[in-house]
């Protein structure tokens, strides 16, 4: 039981550390396209081609990251399965909202999901519904606090679904308390 749970820590302290290096990874590629997008808006500015290119070329390495200090198995498949994933979601939630900002957090979130490596309590519908509260929260934050939203728009995307394994987890500790029934006093 006790080597049991050493392992269970580990894998959670790797998850953690994935989305953590992750995050750093999508802070950079996401201010980058922002960068581009705005940069775009000026004629006098610089050309938006180089951060434009920096930031779209940084999305493979972040699901890559993830993948690979999360421990996934396949973590190269996992990589492009990400990077489809992200860009299907990208373009539609994009045009959907009228904003870039959201679409990037509803890719860099869809292919979160998708390269973070699940245990068996896990699942790809909370990390979905994880993912969707955050792409919800920014919408909403940007058309009321836009810097705000900008800010916290690459922050909040992959810890969103490292919360939603810890609600999963948390139900499941829970489910099991309830069958095991009252503990006895030693």
């Amino acid at each position: 039981m006790n080597a049991e749970r050493t392992a269970r820590d580990t894998r959670a302290r790797q998850k953690w550390q994935a989305i953590a290096a992750g995050t750093v990874l999508v802070v950079l590629s996401y201010w980058a396209i922002v960068f581009a997008f705005v940069a775009s808006e000026f004629e006098s500015g610089p050309p938006p081609g180089p951060a434009l290119a920096f930031g779209l070329a940084l999305v493979p390495f972040v699901f890559l990251t993830v993948a690979v200090i999360s421990r996934k198995p396949e973590f190269g498949g996992a990589t492009v399965a990400a990077m489809l994933l992200a860009v299907a979601i990208a373009l539609p939630v994009s045009a959907i909202a009228r904003d870039a900002v959201t679409g990037l957090v509803a890719a860099f979130g869809a292919g979160g999901i998708v390269s973070l490596r699940r245990e068996v309590d896990h699942s790809w519908q909370a990390r979905t519904w994880g993912v969707v509260a955050a792409t919800t929260f920014i919408l909403v934050i940007l058309r009321l606090v836009p810097i705000f939203g900008l800010i916290i728009a690459p922050i909040i995307t992959l810890p969103s679904i490292g919360v939603a394994d810890l609600i999963v987890e948390g139900r499941a500790v829970q489910a099991n308390e309830e069958l095991d029934g009252p503990e006895e006093p030693a």
